[in-house]
């Protein structure tokens, strides 16, 4: 078996160099694919190559993947990730994606503790704004986290990851158990049938907290415990960390365990806590050294933060 994955990665990466793509470091790695740095000469820069295994889950590749290659056609936005083109090589799918050279925000919680307020402002502007565009095209993610939240070079949102996005009118509701434990609202923990737009203010809400506070909300370990306290409307914050009461109402009302409770996205934009907060595109400056291309971006867990553990 592991002679035939060579043979097959070896088919794949020749493949890919008939293409015009030179593969480099292997960056990522999830269930169904890799992700691998690779240099496009049409293109003339890096981009991250998705490479998926449809022997790996016959249920995913028949169901799920042909409507993430739908889904990530028809997007276009500056705050998510662009593909350029998408390479069908049996057994393999191959996304030519943009590079996001800072890696995920996950990544830069664990390098500086936590993002501070009016930091967080800015990345949670753009992700609101990616959402707005999503729901336009009625597209919901339905995998919303902090490890899909990737910064390019300017530190700009780039939202990523579309295996579980799938179409979906207003009204409409999925039965699909799917996304991330600890970014899951308690209507889908709880097997119930869900507004995927809904569900995804929630995961929105976490990923907030995730970024003010340098940890997690609620201890996905224990599930039971988890949706308990989810449905009790229970919040609390780290009391070592200053954080204005603003955000702390936000995240508040984000995480309401009755979905139709939730302020809409175009709420959250106008809240106290945003209101002020224009959505720009940071603008790149030149560069003297472009070494950073190389940094490694391996995906941090989620399991790597901690939760937060109020006293009682």
């Amino acid at each position: 078996m592991a002679e035939h994955d060579s043979q097959s990665t070896v088919m794949i990466n020749n493949e890919l160099r008939g293409r015009g793509f030179l593969c480099q470091d292997t960056i990522g790695a999830g269930t169904f694919s890799v992700v691998k740095l690779a240099w496009s000469n049409r293109l003339e820069k890096i981009v991250a190559m998705k490479v998926i295994d449809k022997r790996k889950d016959f249920k995913y590749s028949k169901r799920c993947l042909p409507r993430e290659l739908q889904i990530v056609q028809k997007i276009d936005h500056n705050n998510i990730v662009r593909v350029y083109e998408i390479i069908e090589k049996e057994p393999f799918v191959c996304l030519v994606q943009e590079y996001a050279e800072k890696g995920d925000l996950l990544k830069r919680i664990r390098q500086t503790g936590r993002v501070i307020e009016p930091e967080s402002r800015i990345f949670f502007r753009q992700i609101l704004e990616a959402l707005m565009y999503l729901k336009s095209i009625e597209v919901v993610h339905r995998d919303l986290k902090c490890e899909n939240v990737l910064l390019d070079t300017c530190l700009n949102v780039k939202l990523a990851d579309f295996g579980f996005a799938r179409f979906m009118k207003p009204g409409d509701r999925s039965k699909t158990f799917c996304g991330s434990r600890a970014y899951l609202s308690p209507e889908i923990i709880r097997g119930r049938p869900y507004d995927g737009f809904l569900a995804d203010i929630w995961s929105g809400g976490i990923v907030l907290y995730v970024m003010i506070t340098g940890c997690m909300p609620y201890n996905d370990r224990n599930v039971r415990k988890m949706l308990e306290k989810q449905l009790q409307h229970r919040i609390s914050f780290p009391r070592s960390i200053l954080l204005s009461n603003e955000v702390k109402q936000l995240i508040f009302e984000i995480l309401h365990p009755i979905p139709t409770k939730r302020p809409s996205l175009s709420e959250i934009v106008h809240s106290k806590w945003l209101i002020n907060t224009e959505y720009r595109m940071r603008v790149a400056k030149p560069r003297s050294d472009s070494s950073s291309s190389s940094e490694s971006n391996k995906p941090l867990k989620p399991e790597s933060l901690p939760v937060n553990s109020p006293r009682t």
